[in-house]
């Protein structure tokens, strides 16, 4: 089922190209500031945990050393699901007419969304070379695991955007409850913290949240020390294909319920 559906999105790539830079155009051709927000509001977000943490708290043992750059290394990735998920609660809803006379596959509007997200996460990736340079800290050979972690991210959210794009089809209320999760998620995912200070104990639980391992990949660069080991990543990696399964099955199952209500 997966490779049918990239077959498909190949097919379709130009037009999958046309409209996500003719998506980004409209989003942030409203803004005088333009393209320059994709960096501004991680970057706020970054720095406000960053002075919270570390100035105000004095924090330096919640994550490892640079800890601006520990926290923006993550906080990117972590903007990117963020946003990603929170919009594929809304590609089925309000779209009936264009739904209704499209020739696309109709999972093309969830990629959509999700390569349109990615572009922004792109876009803000000087971030994380402006926090290189801040701290004087450069990366290892085991930074060619990043787009390592950018490509298994991207298959995590297309399980989870069509998972959470259908069910939002038949239930609205499901994007308020969505809020809700990632926020708690937020605190759930090491991103303020290294997965070191999480009790002996407790950690094996942690690595069953699929960004744990995907953060790790980020992180392997600077901090090749932060690697929890194979357990971990093929805990939290299954869970990725797990949730791929179930995000295709479930679309698969409503997607005619989606096109009837258009």
């Amino acid at each position: 089922m997966p490779y049918v559906t990239e077959v498909l999105l190949w097919r379709y790539r130009s037009v999958l190209r046309m409209l996500v830079m003719r998506d980004l155009h409209i989003k942030y051709r409203q803004f005088r500031l333009g393209y320059v927000w994709a960096i501004l509001e991680p970057l706020g977000m970054s720095v406000t945990m960053w002075f919270v943490f570390e100035v105000l708290l004095g924090g330096k043992k919640l994550g490892l050393q640079p800890y601006y750059l520990f926290l923006t290394v993550a906080i990117l990735p972590w903007w990117w699901f963020v946003n990603s998920i929170s919009a594929s609660t809304r590609v089925f809803i309000g779209q009936n007419r264009t739904l209704s006379v499209s020739q696309l596959p109709t999972q093309f509007n969830v990629v959509r969304v999700l390569v349109a997200r990615a572009a922004d996460f792109v876009l803000s990736l000087p971030l994380v070379v402006a926090a290189m340079l801040i701290t004087w800290t450069f990366p290892t050979a085991w930074i060619l695991l990043y787009p390592v972690a950018m490509v298994i991210q991207f298959a995590l959210m297309w399980g989870v955007g069509l998972l959470v794009a259908s069910v939002s089809a038949m239930i609205p209320d499901l994007a308020r409850i969505i809020r809700i999760v990632l926020r708690a998620a937020f605190y759930l995912t090491p991103v303020l913290y290294s997965l070191s200070n999480v009790p002996a104990g407790a950690r094996p639980l942690t690595y069953i949240n699929p960004l744990v391992g995907v953060l790790g990949l980020y992180r392997m660069g600077w901090w090749p020390g932060e690697h929890e080991g194979w357990k971990a990543y093929a805990t939290s990696f299954t869970v990725i294909a797990i949730l791929m399964v179930i995000g295709f099955v479930t679309f698969r199952r409503v997607e005619h319920r989606i096109l009837k209500a258009a």
